[in-house]
């Protein structure tokens, strides 16, 4: 059977000296992080067909030198022309880390959606000690090609607002940590039709892994860990998840 992981970050990976090999029945999404990062990764997953890629711009771009917001949004048209994908993201809001300021984080997330309109690619949405914000966004903004909410970290009281406009749902290696009793019980309300799974390698390794580097195979064990908390065969649930990628990929003309 295929192995899904719908979000990692292989050139992450190969930054950190890892192996940067993944198994032939993988499905899933190389992510971008930065509107620069595309040709590195390409080169990463040559002769991969069933590996699609992303492009964005993370917050932790007002941080890390890569100008403004209008040179970023450039840049990532730009490249999106150049070389297309079938995501835009990942982007959203870190409050954890503070890159640039709320507004300008907000900013730069909005016209992500924007954009994610315009050229009908799902968006990829990262987020992080910034419940109230992302929701207020989301509530005011129409997603007409969907998206993920990807490593999803909140409780279920932030689950209704999200479904509504139509995004799909992913966890990560976290739901398997014990004390993440409030993502565990967001992942049993999660509806079959809107559920995905993750590594985001290589970071936030799932039990029994927690504490080593990530990897795309390890959606093996997040996987199995969901299952059971919904009260479902592994395999039957696996092959849904799987569905619900390939019909969300199917929403983007996008060719990687």
């Amino acid at each position: 059977m295929q192995i899904l992981d719908t979000h990692f970050h292989l050139l992450s990976m190969k930054e950190k000296n890892l192996p940067t090999e993944i198994s032939e029945s993988l499905i899933g999404t190389d992510i971008g992080c930065s509107p620069e990062d595309i040709d590195e990764r390409l080169v990463l997953l040559q002769g991969r067909q069933g590996i699609r890629t992303s492009q964005g711009a993370g917050p932790w771009c007002l941080d890390d030198g890569m100008a403004d917001i209008d040179s970023l949004m450039s840049r990532l048209e730009e490249n999106l022309e150049r070389i297309d994908s079938t995501f835009i993201g990942e982007c959203g809001l870190d409050f954890y880390w503070k890159y640039g300021t709320p507004a300008e984080q907000e900013e730069l997330f909005i016209r992500q959606i924007e954009l994610s309109n315009k050229l009908m690619r799902p968006i990829i949405i990262h987020s992080r000690d910034a419940d109230s914000a992302m929701l207020d966004i989301i509530g005011r903004s129409n997603f007409q090609a969907s998206g993920i909410m990807h490593c999803y970290s909140s409780g279920p009281q932030c689950l209704e607002r999200i479904l509504d406009k139509g995004l799909y749902v992913s966890f990560a290696g976290n739901v398997t940590y014990k004390a993440n009793v409030g993502i565990q019980e967001a992942a049993r309300l999660v509806p079959d039709d809107r559920i995905l799974y993750e590594t985001d390698a290589p970071y936030l390794a799932p039990v029994p892994m927690r504490g080593k580097p990530n990897r795309p195979e390890y959606t093996a064990y997040t996987s199995a860990f969901i299952a059971q908390l919904r009260g479902e065969e592994v395999e039957e649930f696996r092959g849904k998840a799987i569905e619900n990628y390939k019909r969300l990929v199917s929403i983007s003309t996008g060719h990687r």
